[in-house]
């Protein structure tokens, strides 16, 4: 092999290998971008528990932040079943971090329907406490 043809042969090694790492630059920032579309999520709106809210006796008091999951998909539901609830921010609202303190914290969201406290999102759960507390509410 002459020096000429090993000089070739370095150059083709130097070309090939850029273009390879641009590729993977380029699947990594296509994932990303991916990732960033499909886990974007449909905006719900927050009902704050104010005293207007509360004068309307909603049917659920909700512990949540901004952040949970859960709480996204609890507000979600509430909103699609027209029940009427407001939430209460366990992190940034005075209230809601007094009311998260004596509750005992633990997991969020925390969803009050009358004398039943939730811990999660579940719904058949919400469903049997509505149905429950409607019908004590009925008695009383």
């Amino acid at each position: 092999m002459t020096d000429t043809d090993k000089q070739n042969t370095d150059a083709e090694k130097n070309t090939a290998r850029p273009v390879r790492k641009r590729r993977g630059l380029y699947i990594i920032i296509a994932l990303f971008f991916a990732v960033i579309i499909l886990s974007r999520q449909q905006n719900v709106e927050t009902v704050s528990c104010s005293a207007e809210v509360l004068a309307g006796k909603p049917d659920v008091i909700m512990l949540g932040a901004w952040w949970c999951s859960y709480c996204y998909k609890a507000k979600k539901y509430f909103q699609k079943n027209k029940i009427h609830y407001c939430e209460y921010d366990m992190e940034n609202d005075p209230e809601g971090i007094r009311l998260y303190k004596q509750l005992g914290g633990g997991a969020i969201p925390i969803i009050l329907i009358g004398q039943y406290r939730l811990s999660g999102f579940n719904e058949y759960q919400i469903e049997t406490a509505l149905e429950r507390s409607a019908k004590s509410s009925k008695v009383d």
